[in-house]
């Protein structure tokens, strides 16, 4: 007799985000960035065990993932890796010993990096120098 694997148990659900904490992806639309604008709608469920969420912009009619624009987006690592790697970064560490304590290759770790600064980018202060 065979055994229904998923009766017993079931995947954990993550926790979801409200859609009022996501804004639409597509620079044309007129809500493009407007967070909490009321446009967006769960058109599906996609990944494995079906844990994210396809979303719809009612205004533009553009459908994307709901890691679309962020750091975790086209990636397939855990997000507790890709939180290590920006911590690690963050406390100054270098790309070889973040990819050594988060296990990851070392290219995963530069590119996070990357991803990071350019979405990040340091602080300005305003200050101009001259030549005195």
């Amino acid at each position: 007799m065979a055994k229904n694997r998923l009766s017993s148990k079931s995947a954990p659900v993550p926790a979801e985000f409200p859609l009022s904490f996501f804004a639409c992806q597509n620079p044309n639309c007129a809500d493009f960035n407007k967070f909490n604008a009321g446009n967006l709608s769960i058109a599906e469920r996609i990944g494995k065990n079906k844990a994210l969420r396809r979303l719809y912009c009612e205004t533009c009619g553009r459908r994307f993932s709901e890691r679309e624009g962020s750091l975790m987006a086209g990636k397939k690592l855990p997000e507790e890796v890709v939180v290590r790697i920006i911590k690690c970064l963050g406390y100054g560490c270098s790309i070889e010993a973040t990819a050594d304590i988060c296990e990851v290759d070392p290219r995963t770790a530069f590119g996070k990096s990357r991803q990071t600064c350019r979405r990040f980018p340091p602080p300005t202060t305003g200050e101009t120098t001259t030549g005195d």
